[in-house]
């Protein structure tokens, strides 16, 4: 393993001196590194498109071709991909209306740095460090920020500092080198949450879940994962908390975290499917600030155990089914449900409450 992570490494610095090598091919100064201005794009300057996994790839595409001196990187068709542009033309090179606002897409300009800046600096002129690298000199990467240096998980990536906010980052559990894009709440609670379950509801409700069988599902927009698929997920990402939440703009919200103990950690194994032996359910939580849910106030009748109701437990059963079907309910009352049509937050399931755009079901965990 240690072996394996000095390769890496050693690759790493390898490919960055090939690009600071490569960057003097774009321009006539010293040396040339891009920083980036967010929600924009340059148009009618366009040579090229492609398609591309990340910001980083379609770097490496302008820097391997001569004429490009600016890049767009936008949404692709597929959440996975990005559309790369390769610009002839760099913004300061052309008139302002040329430079249009874009919101999800990225422009890539180049800025000068001396010659003694490369390849070990990674700063722009100001004397900042580019978005990717942090250190006295920016030469450590930051981990999670793109598909070619990615985290072990958010936790690490917050413990780390290199948290940028909530949102997409990328993780490598397996150290596979196959990594995920992946959501991460670095606020809540201090953060490094990552989101495994996602149901948010548009114009209409869906009419089937996003069922996904694998723990790679969770790079998806929409999902909730099968028990399997948690245990997939557990057995590679050592996570030690749950957080549920969900929200009912018609109803309430329903939003707790399992406690860091041997409590919580009977809840972390039964939806992990490590277990079927359903958890207890008091002691077991803490009720988030913006709970103000009926069902969080009653865990001792909580849940289903073979067939008698109101046991105080999480779940009713050792069903695939368990992170959102009956995930934490009292008999008639309160429920966690998802089964279209019918989508309860802490309302009953028989007689939910009606459902409109932006209510949610999330799962997450750290």
């Amino acid at each position: 393993m240690a072996t394996s992570r000095l390769i890496r490494l050693f690759l790493l610095t390898v490919n960055l001196l090939i690009a600071s090598l490569l960057v003097t091919s774009i321009s006539d100064f010293s040396g040339s590194v891009f920083e980036t201005q967010s929600d924009h794009i340059l148009v009618d300057h366009v040579m090229n498109a492609s398609t591309v996994v990340d910001e980083f790839e379609c770097h490496q595409k302008c820097l391997r071709n001569n004429s490009c001196k600016s890049f767009n990187v936008r949404p692709g068709a597929d959440i996975a991909k990005r559309l790369c542009e390769l610009n002839n033309k760099t913004s300061k090179m052309t008139p302002e209306s040329q430079f249009k606002k874009m919101e999800g897409s990225s422009y890539y300009g180049p800025v000068k740095v001396s010659c003694q800046d490369l390849p070990t600096n990674k700063k722009k002129q100001t004397g900042h460090c580019h978005p990717d690298y942090k250190g006295k000199r920016c030469e450590i990467p930051r981990r999670g920020w793109n598909s070619k240096q990615p985290a072990y998980s958010c936790k690490s990536i917050r413990d780390s500092g290199d948290s940028k906010g909530d949102g997409r980052y990328w993780i490598d559990p397996e150290n596979s080198g196959n990594p995920l894009k992946v959501y991460c709440d670095m606020t809540t609670d201090k953060g490094g949450w990552l989101l495994v379950s996602n149901v948010v509801i548009g114009s209409t409700p869906p009419s089937q879940l996003p069922v996904k069988t694998s723990y790679r599902g969770i790079t998806s927009d929409q999902m909730v994962l099968t028990k399997t698929a948690m245990n997939e997920l557990r057995t590679n990402l050592s996570f030690t908390q749950l957080r549920f939440h969900c929200s009912k703009n018609n109803g309430r919200t329903f939003h707790v975290t399992t406690v860091a103990n041997t409590t919580g950690e009977a809840v972390v194994r039964y939806f992990s499917g490590q277990t079927d032996v359903q958890p207890a359910s008091c002691g077991s939580y803490v009720r988030m600030e913006n709970d103000n849910s009926s069902l969080a106030r009653v865990c001792q009748n909580w849940g289903l155990e073979n067939g008698l109701y109101t046991v105080g437990k999480w779940g009713h059963g050792q069903n695939q089914d368990r992170l959102y079907i009956y995930s934490a309910f009292t008999h008639g009352k309160y429920h966690w449900y998802m089964n279209p049509p019918n989508f309860s937050c802490d309302d009953h399931d028989g007689t939910p409450l009606p459902t409109s755009s932006g209510d949610f079901w999330k799962v997450y965990v750290r």
